[in-house]
This record gives structure tokens, C-alpha cells and sequence, in this order.
């Protein structure tokens, strides 16, 4: 029953404050290979150590279209006889040659829950701000024929960013919400040209994000069915991502998403040589996108046995004396 009631608890303290801005977090188009980016308590979900990143270039006919580069790397561990996981990331966003980038280590605590595991975790990281990923627009550049040219408003920052997230997991299914940048880090915009001379304070907005995903054994032992649902807002921008994909063999994967009004994306992927790679199209139906010439995402995931890192006992050897 006291479990019970944390987990009510933390749940309400995720979702208790909302916020009026636009999203900083990205929705990539494999979700599932970046868990631990939107929740923290997804680092050590496995028995293995995962290394896993994703490098997403946006509107790709646009100068200064946005680049998201994503490395992770987690894995379980055990001490003072309880279960934990533990988890460090990087994530970098640029435009043009101003890059925002995150350095962040993560802390899961593991409990057994019903069939599954529950599971709660922190993060905190330091930010390198140089531009507002939520100021982003979409110009004419005189300069150059009116070509359009993405632009944000400039800054100079480095600050503290906090996340926290719960889990529930089995090995078919899971389920999970987080709350990002707790904080809210702030910042001053660095006046141009064409704005007034005194810098304006901002920050980042707290977001939220809930996913879920399940396993289907479909028609054939071979083939599973992988559905799952990201929803990311901040109680003003809000983005829905639901998944379909179907997976051959545990080894070949193709699917598709829908991304609200955004649009759809499609993407393929393959296991080769215990690395899982993948590739994504986002195709937009609206927004700045939609004349941009579309996403492109490519990702990977490598699970490593953590016996490879343990040393070997020592063989017993009697010795005697005959």
C-alpha cells in the first residue's frame, strides 16, 4: 500500500506545474532507441551495458536547419543488496554554427513491482546555451535572394539542468512519465541589431513527456508487433507520436508513425552483428517543414554483456607434496 501511494505521489509531483512556452525536446522518429533522453528511469532497463545515440537533421533544404546529435550509454548495477541503474548522456543541438549542448549523469533506483519492475530516476546535467531553441523561426535572407534561413535569438549561458522520471517495466511491456528541466534554467538573450539594447531574460520551460509500448506476438512466432505512444508537451506546445512496428526474426524491423498534425514518419531497421541500426523519414503535412524536403534520423544500439568486464575467478590449485 506505501508504494502504492509514493508512486501516486511522484506521479503528481511530475505533472503538477504547467508552463507557456515553446518545446525545447526534440520528438525523435525512434523513440524507443532514446528512453533514457525523455526519462531517466529508463537508464539501466536491461541486463546489459547499451550504448545507443541518434544524429536527426531537420528540414533539410533549409540553411541553418536544425542538427540533434543523441549518445548514450547505461547499464544495471548492484549494491548494498538492491538494484540500480546508472546512466551518462550528451546531447547536442545546433543551427547554423550555434550549438546548445548537455552533459548529463543519471541515477535509477529498481524496485520489484507485481510482475514487473518499478523504477525512478534522476538526472542532472550542465547546459552549454548559445542560442533559445524555443525562439526558433523561419526567415528570408535578403542577402541571398530571400532564400529562407533558419534563425533563433543568441545567448551565452551555462547552467544546471534537472530531470526525474518512474517507470514500470517487463519484458514485453512498459510504461513511463518524466518531467524535464525542473529547474528552468534561465538566460539572457544577447541584444542584435534588431532588438533593443537591454538583454531579455528567459528560460527553459518545465515539459512533460508520458510513453508506452508493448510487445505483440502476431501471426507467426517470428513476427512481433511493437505499438507504442510518446506525448510531449508543456501544456501550450504539444506533440503526440504513436508507433506501429513490426519486427521479423527479432533481427529486421519497418514501421510507421503518426505525428499529430505534423505529418508521418517512416523508417527500417536491422540488427548486424549485435548492433542495431536504423533509419528514419519524417514527411510534413504543415509547419516550417512541409516545403523543407522532410527529416532525416539515423540511430543505433549496442547491448554489450556485462560478464565482459568482469574479471574471471581464479582456478583453486592444491598443492601437495607426495
Amino acid at each position: 500500500m506505501k508504494k502504492r501511494r509514493f508512486v501516486l505521489l511522484f506521479a503528481i509531483f511530475l505533472f503538477c506545474v504547467a508552463q507557456v512556452q515553446a518545446q525545447w525536446d526534440v520528438l525523435f522518429s525512434r523513440s524507443w532507441t532514446a528512453r533514457t533522453y525523455y526519462n531517466p528511469s529508463f537508464a539501466g532497463e536491461t541486463d546489459k551495458i547499451q550504448v545507443s545515440g541518434t544524429y536527426k537533421y531537420l528540414w533539410a533544404n533549409i540553411e541553418n536547419a536544425p542538427r540533434h546529435i543523441f549518445l548514450s550509454v547505461d547499464m544495471p548495477v548492484e549494491f548494498w543488496g538492491l538494484q540500480h541503474g546508472i546512466g551518462i548522456q550528451t546531447f547536442s543541438n545546433a543551427i547554423g554554427n550555434e550549438r546548445n549542448s548537455l552533459l548529463a549523469a543519471q541515477y535509477t533506483y529498481k524496485q520489484k513491482f507485481g510482475k514487473g519492475m518499478l523504477n525512478i530516476g534522476v538526472q542532472a546535467g550542465t547546459y552549454a546555451l548559445n542560442f533559445d531553441a524555443a525562439s526558433i523561426n523561419l526567415s528570408a535572407d535578403s542577402a541571398k535572394n530571400n532564400r529562407k534561413i533558419i534563425k533563433a535569438n543568441l545567448t551565452d549561458k551555462k547552467t544546471v539542468d534537472l530531470n526525474a522520471g518512474i517507470s514500470w517495466t517487463t519484458n514485453n511491456f512498459h510504461i513511463g512519465a518524466a518531467v524535464m528541466h525542473i529547474n528552468q534554467p534561465s538566460f539572457y538573450f544577447i541584444p542584435s541589431e534588431n532588438t533593443a539594447n537591454d538583454s531579455t531574460f528567459s528560460k527553459i520551460a518545465v515539459s512533460y513527456n508520458f510513453m508506452a509500448g508493448c510487445n505483440i506476438t502476431a501471426f507467426h512466432p517470428l513476427f512481433e508487433i511493437q505499438p507504442a505512444v510518446l506525448l510531449l508537451t508543456n501544456f501550450t506546445d504539444t506533440r503526440l507520436q504513436t508507433i506501429l512496428r513490426m519486427v521479423y526474426n527479432k533481427n529486421y524491423s519497418a514501421g510507421a508513425s503518426w505525428n499529430g498534425n505534423e505529418g508521418y514518419s517512416f523508417f527500417a531497421g536491422a540488427v548486424i552483428e549485435n548492433v542495431e541500426v536504423g533509419y528514419a523519414y519524417d514527411l510534413y503535412l504543415s509547419g516550417i517543414g512541409k516545403n523543407s524536403g522532410g527529416n532525416h534520423e539515423v540511430s543505433f544500439r549496442y547491448r554489450l554483456p556485462i560478464e565482459l568486464f568482469k574479471r574471471n575467478p581464479m582456478p583453486y590449485k592444491s598443492i601437495r607434496l607426495l
